[in-house]
């Protein structure tokens, strides 16, 4: 198939690897299985990729050459796959695929949400900011002084300020709309601009949800690479592989030396100070009781609620600053309003 096709993410990748789990675990034939799945495909692309796939796997190419040549699945998946096929633990590598596909989906469909209500709150409030003080503002300015009232020089430099303010940080918020998008654009196809990985090195580095992701991934990688019978060490490479913040792929590199050199996971992690408090001790209970797999399988859920409680904790602190902004601004504007006003009524003795 051609290379141009669309890379399978989220829900569709995960579901993608449950069937396959599905088949193999159930002990029926892949290449039967995807032929059967292409009946019921959604679109025509998606057919002709199943029936491919099927098709190489019935000429003897193993599952992760199939993938490789339908030219739609992540890197992971298939380096992932193909550590299973080598320990004949492909079906457990599926069934790990599906399970982290599927959490990532949904971290990143929370941050996606996390970042765009408040965006478009802000620029609501920009917007209705910049109508008021360069547009209506004015208009009351004007009938102020057809009836012989100044507006007071304070309200008037507020005003001003308002509107120089207001207009700056709404073309910033364009200007930033525009570089996130072109950002996403160069991401999907495969082009990262050194600006971009040092924004998101930052992001990194300063936010919690992040991190929390970032461990989550490590867990996961590892326990399913350990479920799988992989050597810890290569467990540590394919965790390395998900990870984009470069001072957390330097402490993994550790590990791995520790590891190779006689360490167990826990003792390397430990030295290496990727965990600390009661997560170090989980590891070290489930390293001794023999439970590693299933202690990481419980640190991994434990990180993907973190993210969602720090990405909740974020909105709930954004919105009402946007709302008391909102009220602030809609005060002084009455305020200029009803001063004017309050001196006219008064002049005609009302």
């Amino acid at each position: 198939m051609s290379k141009k096709t669309t890379t399978l993410q989220g829900l569709a990748l995960s579901r993608f690897c449950r069937q396959l789990f599905i088949l193999q675990d159930a002990g029926v034939s892949l290449s039967g299985g995807m032929e059967a799945m292409a009946e019921d495909a959604e679109n025509e692309e998606e057919k002709k990729r199943l029936l491919s796939m099927a098709e190489a796997l019935s000429s003897g190419d193993s599952l992760s050459s199939a993938m490789e040549q339908a030219g739609c699945f992540p890197e992971y998946a298939i380096s992932t796959v193909r550590l299973g096929e080598s320990t004949g633990n492909q079906a457990s590598c599926m069934e790990g695929l599906a399970d982290h596909y599927e959490q990532e989906y949904y971290l990143t469909e929370s941050l996606r949400r996390a970042v765009t209500y408040p965006a478009v709150m802000v620029t609501v409030l920009l917007l209705i900011l910049y109508i008021l003080f360069s547009q209506v503002m004015p208009v009351f300015t004007s009938v102020y002084e057809s009836l012989g009232t100044a507006v007071p020089a304070v309200t008037q430099a507020a005003m001003r300020i308002g509107a120089v303010l207001s207009t700056v940080f709404l073309i910033l918020t364009a200007i930033l709309v525009v570089a996130v998008a072109f950002a996403v654009l160069l991401s999907r196809f495969g082009s990262q601009p050194a600006w971009i990985r040092s924004a998101y090195q930052w992001l990194n580095a300063h936010s919690q949800a992040l991190k929390a992701a970032s461990l989550r991934r490590i867990c996961s990688a590892v326990s399913m690479g350990l479920k799988s019978s992989l050597p810890t060490e290569e467990c540590v490479d394919m965790a390395a592989g998900l990870i984009s913040d470069a001072g957390l792929k330097a402490k993994l590199q550790a590990v791995r030396q520790d590891v190779s050199d006689g360490a167990s996971f826990y003792e390397a992690v430990k030295t290496a100070g990727i965990f600390d408090g009661f997560d170090l001790q989980m590891l070290r209970t489930g390293s001794h009781a023999g439970k590693l797999e299933e202690t990481l399988d419980s640190l991994a859920s434990d990180y993907a609620q973190k993210s969602q409680d720090f990405i909740e904790g974020m909105l709930s602190k954004i919105e009402p600053a946007v709302v008391a902004a909102l009220a602030l601004a809609v005060l002084l504007v009455l305020l200029a309003v009803m001063v004017p006003l309050a001196g006219i009524l008064t002049t005609i003795g009302v």
